[in-house]
């Protein structure tokens, strides 16, 4: 499974950040299409979460990746 990770910060209060994980199931999905279809993903977190701003993103194999 691959694992999106976004690392946001409240607008109003930049220094509170923590990290938010989308998983996308299933084995046929590669790190090229989470890279491609995780700007997507992340527009439609952003939209549901308008106090919150990303400051950086990557994917990688879902569990790898340490939480902030």
């Amino acid at each position: 499974m691959i694992e999106l990770v976004v690392a946001v910060c409240m607008v109003d209060q930049p220094s509170r950040c923590r990290d938010v994980t989308l998983n996308f199931e299933g084995n046929s999905v590669s790190a090229e299409q989470c890279m491609t279809n995780g700007q997507i993903e992340m527009a439609k977190w952003i939209g549901d979460h308008p106090n919150w701003t990303i400051k950086d993103w990557h994917c990688g194999i879902a569990g790898q990746f340490a939480k902030m």
